[in-house]
């Protein structure tokens, strides 16, 4: 299983009842073949031979240029000080493909792969959280992460994460993590952090979200929107109406009991849990794999 593999013999049902959405976690990690993904070599086709998603930035402020489409040109902007971040590498790559699939598999979750690459002596992104459970394997390096407990907007929807300027009101402790060729750290969503690298750094993250209970809800929801009850419109409500403002108030509060009647029925269904799983997991995998590999 990957993640014993990355857990290198520290009990995964510990990790997960103590570590995994609570705290982070580090270690030496035994999963030597991913290291073998996180090269150069790796980085280089990405770049030359696939339309992969490029981001830099330096210090914190994106590049404001073009993708680059060479090693080359990818290279010498790195020794200006850029880290290059490859998103969603896995669309792209059968070997990551195949890692985040297992990973998606192990954890219930929809995968957001990235490989990193900084340059010693910067950082290319500041303070931020993800919405995601962050599993982070340093290839090739050395890096320092800065963690700190988001107690202002915890465990943030992936359509709501706070701006990482809000990091700076934290009155939570600042944990540093240093980790060379091989650790791993995992870091919980929503947890404040930042890395900086003291020497050349290469690393592949994977970011895992699991289903939230609003995502039970928006379940039921699409099973209520295959019905023409529910899809129907509510009457006339604005000024031209022949409601008086308490008729409308007395017919919504009839419709919410309705509505809420049902939505109790649904969620009480004994076969909805098994749907459930089935449904996120065939669309979890979906989501990950080779979506083409040419320009």
């Amino acid at each position: 299983m990957l993640l014993d593999e990355l857990l290198n013999g520290f009990p995964r049902e510990r990790f997960l009842q103590e570590h995994y959405q609570r705290r982070p976690f580090t270690g030496a990690s035994a999963a030597e073949r991913l290291q073998r993904l996180g090269t150069w070599e790796t980085l280089d086709f990405l770049v030359e031979e696939t339309a992969c998603d490029v981001l830099l930035a330096r210090q914190g402020v994106p590049y404001p240029g073009a993708r680059p489409t060479t090693a080359k040109a990818a290279r010498e902007l790195f020794a200006q000080g850029y880290t290059l971040a490859l998103r969603q590498p896995d669309q792209h790559h059968p070997e990551l493909a195949q890692l985040a699939r297992a990973f998606s598999a192990e954890l219930h979750g929809r995968i957001n792969l990235h490989i990193y690459c900084t340059p010693a002596g910067h950082h290319g992104f500041g303070w931020h959280c993800d919405p995601e459970e962050v599993f982070i394997l340093q290839t090739a390096g050395r890096k320092d992460y800065l963690l700190r407990e988001n107690t202002l907007h915890p465990v943030p929807l992936p359509e709501s994460v706070p701006s990482g300027s809000l990091a700076a009101q934290e009155q939570t402790p600042v944990e540093t993590h240093a980790l060379g060729a091989g650790d791993f750290i995992y870091i919980p969503g929503g947890y404040w952090h930042m890395a900086q690298a003291s020497e050349e750094a290469l690393s592949i993250s994977i970011g895992l979200m699991p289903p939230t209970l609003l995502d039970l809800l928006d379940g039921v929801r699409a099973a209520l929107a295959s019905s023409p009850v529910w899809r129907r419109r509510l009457p006339a409500l604005g000024r031209a109406s022949t409601l008086d403002d308490p008729s409308k108030l007395a017919l919504l509060r009839a419709l919410l009991s309705e509505l809420g009647g049902e939505l109790q029925r649904q969620l009480a269904d004994p076969g909805y849990p098994l749907r459930f799983l089935a449904q996120t997991a065939r669309f979890y995998l979906r989501s990950t794999g080779i979506r083409g590999n040419g320009r």
